[in-house]
């Protein structure tokens, strides 16, 4: 399965087949893939709360080839830790922080699903090490995974609409590991209003409320073969 094609069976039914990750990728078809994500962003925009930040092709597209290779990376477990730090090496272009969020999520709100299929298969692969770092890195597509220390909340609290998306998941996810940063908790707490003491799956009990604490469905990766 090409590149584009992959991008366009994940967009429609979250279920993919993927090559092996030896198969280098065109300028041609970096360029339909980077079409394909602009559609799909085009869709998502009429849900996001307000002005979505500024669109970046470069991160989204980014991205997109990451997040194939990485599914190549998890089905055809055939290379060392060297060989998928050489695939995946590749950093994400720089640009506006919400901007980058906002672009790179397009993909890698799919990227949860990766991690859990990645894990269930083997979890001390060095890949599942590279995944859970990305989950890190990118916290508004990893809201839910488990034992992550998110990075760079700053970045996406910094644009309204992009804090109130990230919230929303937090919300969905009930994910607690999410409500160490400040201008987030006030964010749920200002999303919850009176209705925040019965949250107490998230929070806690009753009288633990206020001390603090520590999308798109399941998809599948398999080979062409």
């Amino acid at each position: 399965m090409s590149l584009s094609a992959f991008l366009t069976a994940l967009f429609e039914t979250g279920r993919v087949q993927v090559g092996p990750p030896h198969v280098d990728l065109t300028a041609e078809e970096l360029g339909a893939a980077e079409k394909i994500v602009e559609q799909q962003a085009a869709v998502l925009r009429l849900d996001f709360p307000g002005e979505p930040p500024p669109w970046s092709a470069a991160a989204a597209t980014w991205a997109a080839t990451s997040l194939y290779r990485a599914s190549q990376l998890a089905v055809y477990r055939v290379l060392d830790a060297a060989a998928i730090d050489e695939l995946l090496a590749a950093p994400c272009a720089p640009g506006d922080p919400a901007g980058r969020h906002w672009s790179v999520d397009a993909v890698f709100r799919f990227l949860p699903d990766l991690v859990r299929h990645a894990t269930a298969a083997s979890p001390q692969d060095p890949l599942v090490a590279r995944l859970r770092r990305w989950c890190s890195e990118w916290p508004l597509s990893s809201v839910g995974v488990a034992g992550i220390t998110a990075q760079h909340e700053d970045e996406i609290a910094a644009h309204c609409g992009l804090l109130q998306l990230y919230v929303d998941r937090i919300l969905a996810k009930k994910d607690r590991s999410r409500l160490t940063h400040p201008a987030v908790r006030a964010a749920i707490d200002r999303s919850l209003g009176g209705y925040r003491p019965l949250w107490t799956e998230l929070f806690g009990s009753a009288a633990a409320i206020g001390q603090g604490t520590g999308d798109r469905g399941q998809g599948t990766v398999t080979s062409d073969e």
